[in-house]
Protein backbone atom coordinates (compact mmCIF):
# COMPACT_ATOMS: atom_id res chain seq x y z
CA UNK A 1 0.00 0.00 0.00
CA UNK A 2 1.52 3.16 -0.99
CA UNK A 3 1.90 6.24 1.47
CA UNK A 4 1.41 9.72 0.25
CA UNK A 5 4.24 12.32 0.19
CA UNK A 6 4.22 13.06 3.38
CA UNK A 7 4.89 9.68 4.70
CA UNK A 8 1.24 9.46 5.69
CA UNK A 9 -1.97 7.05 4.85
CA UNK A 10 -5.03 8.21 6.54
CA UNK A 11 -7.87 5.72 5.98
CA UNK A 12 -11.62 6.22 6.12
CA UNK A 13 -13.82 4.03 6.92
CA UNK A 14 -17.83 4.61 6.22
CA UNK A 15 -21.07 2.58 5.24
CA UNK A 16 -22.33 3.44 1.47
CA UNK A 17 -25.32 5.43 1.91
CA UNK A 18 -27.94 6.36 -0.56
CA UNK A 19 -27.67 9.84 -1.59
CA UNK A 20 -25.21 11.05 0.85
CA UNK A 21 -24.30 14.46 1.67
CA UNK A 22 -21.71 16.81 1.00
CA UNK A 23 -20.02 15.60 4.37
CA UNK A 24 -19.57 12.15 3.00
CA UNK A 25 -17.50 13.82 0.15
CA UNK A 26 -15.78 15.79 2.12
CA UNK A 27 -14.36 12.40 4.26
CA UNK A 28 -13.53 10.95 0.45
CA UNK A 29 -11.52 14.08 -0.45
CA UNK A 30 -9.63 13.98 3.33
CA UNK A 31 -9.04 10.42 3.23
CA UNK A 32 -5.81 8.78 1.24
CA UNK A 33 -7.89 5.56 1.16
CA UNK A 34 -11.53 5.13 1.27
CA UNK A 35 -13.39 1.93 2.53
CA UNK A 36 -17.48 1.25 1.95
CA UNK A 37 -18.46 -0.49 5.08
CA UNK A 38 -20.49 -2.94 3.46
CA UNK A 39 -20.03 -6.43 5.79
CA UNK A 40 -21.60 -4.64 9.12
CA UNK A 41 -25.28 -5.41 9.53
CA UNK A 42 -28.24 -3.94 7.55
CA UNK A 43 -30.33 -1.67 9.23
CA UNK A 44 -33.82 -0.28 8.06
CA UNK A 45 -34.95 3.21 7.97
CA UNK A 46 -31.08 3.96 8.05
CA UNK A 47 -29.23 6.19 5.51
CA UNK A 48 -27.81 2.65 4.06
CA UNK A 49 -31.44 3.04 1.60
CA UNK A 50 -33.15 6.50 2.09
CA UNK A 51 -31.88 9.90 2.17
CA UNK A 52 -33.44 13.58 2.13
CA UNK A 53 -33.95 16.18 -0.65
CA UNK A 54 -35.48 19.67 -0.18
CA UNK A 55 -39.35 20.01 -2.07
CA UNK A 56 -41.16 23.24 -2.23
CA UNK A 57 -42.84 22.62 0.85
CA UNK A 58 -40.01 20.98 3.12
CA UNK A 59 -37.72 17.84 3.06
CA UNK A 60 -38.73 14.88 1.37
CA UNK A 61 -37.46 10.99 1.63
CA UNK A 62 -36.20 9.06 -0.84
CA UNK A 63 -36.31 5.14 0.03
CA UNK A 64 -35.08 2.15 -1.99
CA UNK A 65 -36.84 -0.88 -1.28
CA UNK A 66 -35.31 -3.79 -0.43
CA UNK A 67 -36.00 -7.97 -0.52
CA UNK A 68 -37.28 -9.46 2.43
CA UNK A 69 -33.99 -11.00 4.50
CA UNK A 70 -33.19 -12.36 7.66
CA UNK A 71 -32.46 -9.97 10.65
CA UNK A 72 -28.84 -10.05 10.84
CA UNK A 73 -28.13 -10.24 7.53
CA UNK A 74 -25.34 -8.11 6.42
CA UNK A 75 -25.49 -5.13 4.08
CA UNK A 76 -23.57 -6.59 1.08
CA UNK A 77 -26.03 -9.47 0.53
CA UNK A 78 -29.04 -7.12 0.72
CA UNK A 79 -30.69 -7.04 -2.53
CA UNK A 80 -32.94 -4.09 -3.97
CA UNK A 81 -36.76 -4.98 -4.70
CA UNK A 82 -37.71 -5.08 -8.21
CA UNK A 83 -41.13 -5.24 -7.22
CA UNK A 84 -42.39 -1.85 -8.14
CA UNK A 85 -40.66 1.00 -10.46
CA UNK A 86 -38.81 2.81 -7.67
CA UNK A 87 -36.39 3.89 -10.30
CA UNK A 88 -38.65 5.94 -12.22
CA UNK A 89 -40.31 7.28 -9.46
CA UNK A 90 -37.38 8.76 -7.68
CA UNK A 91 -36.13 10.42 -10.89
CA UNK A 92 -39.41 11.93 -11.29
CA UNK A 93 -39.66 13.20 -7.90
CA UNK A 94 -36.62 14.94 -8.27
CA UNK A 95 -37.32 16.21 -11.81
CA UNK A 96 -40.49 17.44 -10.20
CA UNK A 97 -38.74 19.13 -7.19
CA UNK A 98 -35.99 20.68 -8.87
CA UNK A 99 -37.64 21.88 -12.06
CA UNK A 100 -36.36 25.17 -12.94
CA UNK A 101 -32.99 24.61 -10.65
CA UNK A 102 -29.88 25.74 -12.74
CA UNK A 103 -28.32 22.21 -13.26
CA UNK A 104 -31.12 19.85 -12.71
CA UNK A 105 -29.49 18.03 -16.16
CA UNK A 106 -26.16 17.42 -14.70
CA UNK A 107 -28.05 15.42 -11.53
CA UNK A 108 -30.49 14.15 -13.83
CA UNK A 109 -27.59 12.71 -16.27
CA UNK A 110 -25.37 11.51 -13.01
CA UNK A 111 -28.41 9.48 -11.84
CA UNK A 112 -29.95 7.76 -15.09
CA UNK A 113 -26.81 6.09 -15.66
CA UNK A 114 -25.62 4.93 -11.49
CA UNK A 115 -29.21 3.85 -10.92
CA UNK A 116 -29.35 1.64 -12.92
CA UNK A 117 -26.75 -0.82 -11.23
CA UNK A 118 -28.94 -4.06 -10.08
CA UNK A 119 -29.47 -6.25 -7.25
CA UNK A 120 -27.55 -5.57 -4.28
CA UNK A 121 -28.08 -2.37 -2.54
CA UNK A 122 -24.04 -1.57 -1.96
CA UNK A 123 -23.54 -1.83 -5.40
CA UNK A 124 -26.11 0.35 -6.37
CA UNK A 125 -24.86 3.03 -3.39
CA UNK A 126 -20.99 2.61 -4.44
CA UNK A 127 -21.72 3.19 -8.12
CA UNK A 128 -23.65 6.43 -7.22
CA UNK A 129 -20.90 7.46 -4.54
CA UNK A 130 -17.95 6.83 -6.70
CA UNK A 131 -19.78 8.18 -10.47
CA UNK A 132 -20.35 11.64 -8.42
CA UNK A 133 -16.98 12.07 -6.21
CA UNK A 134 -15.69 11.72 -10.37
CA UNK A 135 -17.31 14.10 -10.96
CA UNK A 136 -16.81 16.67 -8.02
CA UNK A 137 -12.93 15.72 -9.26
CA UNK A 138 -12.04 13.36 -6.51
CA UNK A 139 -9.21 11.23 -7.31
CA UNK A 140 -9.07 8.61 -3.66
CA UNK A 141 -8.85 5.39 -4.11
CA UNK A 142 -12.15 3.40 -2.85
CA UNK A 143 -12.72 -0.43 -2.01
CA UNK A 144 -15.15 -2.59 0.05
CA UNK A 145 -14.27 -4.05 3.38
CA UNK A 146 -15.86 -7.13 2.13
CA UNK A 147 -13.04 -7.54 -0.38
CA UNK A 148 -10.87 -6.95 2.48
CA UNK A 149 -11.18 -10.01 4.64
CA UNK A 150 -11.16 -8.52 7.86
CA UNK A 151 -12.56 -10.16 11.60
CA UNK A 152 -13.62 -8.31 14.53
CA UNK A 153 -16.39 -6.59 15.92
CA UNK A 154 -16.99 -3.01 16.54
CA UNK A 155 -13.74 -0.59 16.88
CA UNK A 156 -11.87 -3.82 16.37
CA UNK A 157 -13.30 -4.53 12.61
CA UNK A 158 -12.70 -0.83 12.02
CA UNK A 159 -8.67 -1.25 13.11
CA UNK A 160 -8.29 -4.27 11.57
CA UNK A 161 -9.18 -3.00 7.97
CA UNK A 162 -6.86 0.06 8.91
CA UNK A 163 -4.11 -2.51 9.74
CA UNK A 164 -5.05 -4.16 6.53
CA UNK A 165 -4.85 -0.98 4.28
CA UNK A 166 -1.20 -0.01 6.10
CA UNK A 167 -3.22 2.94 7.42
CA UNK A 168 -1.02 5.17 9.81
CA UNK A 169 -4.23 7.18 10.95
CA UNK A 170 -7.81 6.69 11.19
CA UNK A 171 -10.25 9.25 9.61
CA UNK A 172 -13.48 9.11 11.25
CA UNK A 173 -16.58 10.85 12.00
CA UNK A 174 -16.98 12.98 15.21
CA UNK A 175 -19.97 10.87 15.50
CA UNK A 176 -17.94 7.95 16.46
CA UNK A 177 -15.47 9.59 18.67
CA UNK A 178 -17.81 8.30 21.78
CA UNK A 179 -17.87 4.65 20.98
CA UNK A 180 -13.83 4.81 19.69
CA UNK A 181 -13.04 6.27 23.21
CA UNK A 182 -14.61 4.01 24.82
CA UNK A 183 -13.52 0.97 23.38
CA UNK A 184 -10.00 2.27 23.47
CA UNK A 185 -8.96 -0.25 20.90
CA UNK A 186 -7.24 2.31 18.74
CA UNK A 187 -5.32 3.71 21.89
CA UNK A 188 -4.53 0.58 22.65
CA UNK A 189 -2.78 -0.30 19.20
CA UNK A 190 -1.40 2.99 19.20
CA UNK A 191 -2.92 4.33 15.97
CA UNK A 192 -4.16 7.87 15.71
CA UNK A 193 -7.32 9.14 15.07
CA UNK A 194 -8.07 12.11 13.45
CA UNK A 195 -12.28 13.54 13.67
CA UNK A 196 -13.64 14.73 11.35
CA UNK A 197 -16.88 17.31 11.53
CA UNK A 198 -18.30 18.63 8.22
CA UNK A 199 -19.28 22.39 8.37
CA UNK A 200 -22.43 23.24 5.61
CA UNK A 201 -21.71 26.15 3.81
CA UNK A 202 -24.66 27.95 2.81
CA UNK A 203 -25.74 27.72 -0.84
CA UNK A 204 -28.57 28.75 -2.91
CA UNK A 205 -31.61 26.83 -2.87
CA UNK A 206 -34.44 28.58 -4.06
CA UNK A 207 -35.31 29.04 -0.82
CA UNK A 208 -35.66 32.25 2.04
CA UNK A 209 -33.44 29.96 4.72
CA UNK A 210 -30.89 27.08 4.26
CA UNK A 211 -31.49 23.84 4.61
CA UNK A 212 -27.90 21.76 5.57
CA UNK A 213 -27.73 18.03 5.54
CA UNK A 214 -29.73 17.08 1.88
CA UNK A 215 -28.49 14.80 -0.15
CA UNK A 216 -25.60 15.69 -2.73
CA UNK A 217 -28.09 16.19 -5.55
CA UNK A 218 -29.58 19.12 -4.36
CA UNK A 219 -25.91 20.96 -4.22
CA UNK A 220 -25.35 19.71 -7.75
CA UNK A 221 -28.93 20.86 -8.83
CA UNK A 222 -28.43 24.08 -7.90
CA UNK A 223 -24.11 24.56 -8.32
CA UNK A 224 -23.47 22.06 -11.01
CA UNK A 225 -20.53 19.85 -10.17
CA UNK A 226 -18.05 22.62 -10.36
CA UNK A 227 -19.82 24.81 -7.91
CA UNK A 228 -20.38 22.26 -5.69
CA UNK A 229 -17.19 21.27 -5.39
CA UNK A 230 -16.02 24.45 -4.46
CA UNK A 231 -18.08 23.90 -1.36
CA UNK A 232 -15.81 20.95 -0.21
CA UNK A 233 -13.15 21.11 2.33
CA UNK A 234 -10.65 18.86 1.26
CA UNK A 235 -8.49 19.13 4.22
Amino acid sequence: MSLSASGRRRVAIMQPTYLPYLGYFELIAQSDLFVFLDDVQFERRSWQSRNRILGPSGELMLTVPVKKHAQDTVLREIRVSEDQPWREKHLATIRHVYAGRPHLGEVIDLLEGALQVPARLSNLNFAIIASAAARLGLTTPMTMASAMNCGGRRSQHLLNICRTAGATEYLSPTGSREYLEADAVFAGAKMPIRYFAHEPKPYPQGRPEFTPYMAFIDAVANLGWDGTAALLDRG
